[in-house]
């Protein structure tokens, strides 16, 4: 399961790089999260998103059948990019590996989560912000989120 997972890692590692911005600002962090609602909407998913720009909630969207717990899970995994500038699911496979990751960094379960589901806005390498989704499974989660930025970018460049 070791190797298996240090692929995944490495995989995503690829798939947010692949993401980043050259520029990114509010107007920007709306309409990702716009995407990201429109995506989920379409699907019918149970779930709620939410985008930041560095620390300013950006957009928030809960969908029937959620409850404000949804939202304090996303809290929670944008804790955890923010503090370790790699996708949570990136952290969750780590933690996978390495028992120990979460209480050898003092996490406090209250704030911080090691599950798939958000993913740091970059421009270029460096995390200027948070998209994320809570409600589906862990890697569900992280594949909303990216086909979301992907969904974007392929808009962005069309224009």
């Amino acid at each position: 399961m070791t190797e298996t997972a240090q692929k995944q890692i490495a995989l995503i590692q690829q798939e947010v790089a692949g993401l980043s911005f050259t520029k990114f600002e509010q107007d920007d962090a709306l309409a990702l999260g716009k995407t990201l609602l429109a995506l989920a909407e379409t699907a019918s998913l149970r779930v709620a998103i939410g985008v930041d720009l560095g620390e300013q909630v950006m957009f928030r969207a809960a969908l029937p059948g959620t409850t404000a717990d949804y939202q304090t899970w996303i809290d929670r995994k944008f804790n955890s990019v923010r503090r370790f500038g790699k996708s949570s699911m990136e952290l969750e496979l780590t933690a996978s590996i390495e028992p120990g990751f979460a209480t050898e960094r003092a996490l406090d379960p209250a704030r911080f989560v090691l599950c798939g589901g958000a993913v740091p806005i970059l421009i270029g390498k460096t995390v200027v912000g948070c998209i994320g989704c809570a409600g589906l499974a862990s890697i569900e989660d992280h594949r909303l989120v990216v086909r979301a930025l992907d969904t974007y970018h392929k808009a962005v460049d069309a224009q």
